[in-house]
């Protein structure tokens, strides 16, 4: 008959190779809990099987000390427990072993790839090349054009860090861009001096996702011909002059 108490330690034990593992980490934290309790039970399973096939290797006699170490350490004589116990103790070691052969920055690549929306793509492909030049607009209709320096992990209360060459504002009415704050003296400054490892404490500017609502590529070759076609419609009017006449007699 199965013991379905025995199950609850693999159970937990493939919930917490889910939270550990880089690779299933970031997309079972945004899974509601219904979710995760199923993938939970489908990791718990497979960590069993590679826990009982360890355990058959851990009957050989070079392994015959280790084994009633482990016995030792769980004094309760019941059925199965043992197994059920060593499976929950081999999920957190196995999620680091993993981490190691891949790296987080590869297994974050991979979920972003995979799993994450539109926005956290192009942030992702976007960061820490300067060559990547992004216009970002807020919900207050903010608006800043830069390269970002810093992506957080993709969770629920994600943010970015950009590096601003320009910022401003866009019309409430016309939705164009009005530029206010000009960065570019500053940056070349900080370049000149060496001193680019300060320029994200000076300014740097931190901006969570969920306030965001357009994000594009920004070409300086592009923006300054349209600003330019933009300027030269704007053509200066002369104040209309009053037409002469011939005054009449408001009396006849």
């Amino acid at each position: 008959m199965v013991k379905f108490d025995l199950l609850l330690l693999p159970l937990i034990g493939g919930y917490i190779f889910l939270i550990t593992s880089y690779f299933t980490k970031f997309y079972h934290q945004r899974l509601d809990r219904q979710r995760l309790i199923f993938n939970s039970v489908i990791a718990g399973v497979l960590i069993s099987i590679i826990g009982l096939y360890l355990n058959e290797l851990l009957k050989t006699e070079c392994f015959i000390c280790f084994r009633k170490f482990f016995k030792f350490i769980i004094p309760l004589q019941y059925d199965g427990l043992t197994v059920s116990f060593y499976i929950f103790l081999i999920s957190y070691p196995l999620a680091k072993i993993v981490n190691k052969l891949f790296p987080k920055n590869i297994a974050l690549y991979w979920n972003i790839q995979k799993w994450g929306d539109e926005f956290e793509k192009l942030f992702w492909d976007s960061l820490g090349d300067e060559n990547n030049i992004l216009m970002i607009t807020t919900k207050s209709n903010k608006v800043y054009v830069g390269y970002l320096i810093n992506v957080s992990e993709p969770l629920k209360n994600s943010h970015i860090t950009i590096l601003p060459s320009m910022s401003g504002y866009r019309d409430k009415e016309t939705q164009v861009f009005k530029i206010t704050t000009d960065y570019t003296d500053t940056l070349e400054d900080y370049f000149k001096d060496n001193k680019t490892n300060k320029l994200e404490d000076v300014i740097g500017i931190t901006i969570p996702t969920s306030e965001i609502v357009i994000v594009s590529k920004f070409i300086p070759e592009l923006f300054k011909g349209f600003k330019e076609k933009e300027e030269s419609r704007i053509i200066p009017t002369q104040p209309e002059k009053p037409k002469r006449g011939r005054k009449t007699n408001p009396e006849k």
